[in-house]
């Protein structure tokens, strides 16, 4: 199902509707645009390498830097060629310290995922957490509770539960949309059946799911803050209730993700 922008509508709903536009800020950065997050250090295999990695890749990355020389030969690559068993690390551009196809494959896994253990001064704090009661006008017996974290890598929780207290049934939706400054809008739903005393049936939905969105990290990087909105209906279907809650939080540039 994919979803585009839409225009600021004037659909009313029933349920919960929360619409705080806050940016957020991370903690001042203590050096500069490639402060790693928390858990990470520069890995160093050569002073302008920042490149974030785990302290124990940093450890294997200085004691690898001092013993290159034991692990060089004259050959086939010249004088820097590797003793067996050996290959260039390759961290960069020139990199020929001999280390083994293990820590080579590593270096090459933490470049690829630089850019994702960079924090930024500006960026949006991780992780991002919306927590919300519900409940419904009307006489509407029907209530519960939403929550959904959002994390700077890309994991998210999605959970929730809703209880139908009364003698009639309801087809529940429930939507929460994080939309990144940067126009991203990451779509989190769930629909149910809540039975009531006159049906046959749970009178409850809960749900709870978790994952990893793989374009997540970039459109975090690239925003400054976000804004979100959760929409929860007894009486729109599911696609009613993320239009609704996608007019709320602005111009979306794109839908990239939705969890279902």
């Amino acid at each position: 199902m994919k979803r585009t922008a839409l225009g600021m509508a004037a659909a009313a709903i029933t349920g919960l509707t929360a619409l705080p536009a806050v940016a957020t800020s991370a903690s001042a950065a203590d050096y500069g645009p490639d402060t790693c997050v928390s858990g990470y250090v520069w890995r160093e295999a050569r002073p302008s390498d920042h490149v974030c990695v785990t302290p124990a890749v940093r450890t294997q990355t200085a004691k690898d830097n001092s013993v290159r020389f034991s692990r060089w030969t004259n050959g086939a690559y010249g004088p820097h060629t590797c003793v067996t068993g050996y290959v260039w690390r390759e961290a960069f551009t020139g990199d020929d310290v001999c280390v083994t196809p293990a820590v080579r494959q590593q270096a090459r896994n933490d470049n690829a995922a630089a850019a994702g253990r960079r924090a930024s001064s500006s960026g949006i704090a991780s992780p991002i957490v919306i927590n919300r009661r519900v409940n419904f006008s009307g006489g509407v017996p029907v209530g519960g509770w939403t929550s959904l974290t959002v994390y700077r890598d890309g994991t998210y929780q999605w959970s929730g539960h809703m209880h139908d207290s009364g003698g009639t049934s309801y087809n529940f939706s429930g939507v929460c949309v994080v939309r990144t400054s940067s126009g991203s809008a990451f779509v989190f739903e769930t629909f149910g059946r809540l039975h009531g005393t006159f049906d046959s049936g749970s009178r409850d939905h809960n749900w709870n799911k978790s994952g990893t969105i793989s374009s997540l990290p970039t459109a975090w990087r690239a925003s400054s803050g976000y804004t979100w909105s959760c929409q929860n209906s007894v009486k729109l279907n599911l696609d009613g209730t993320v239009k609704t809650a996608l007019d709320a939080v602005g111009y979306v540039k794109s839908v990239i993700a939705i969890v279902a």
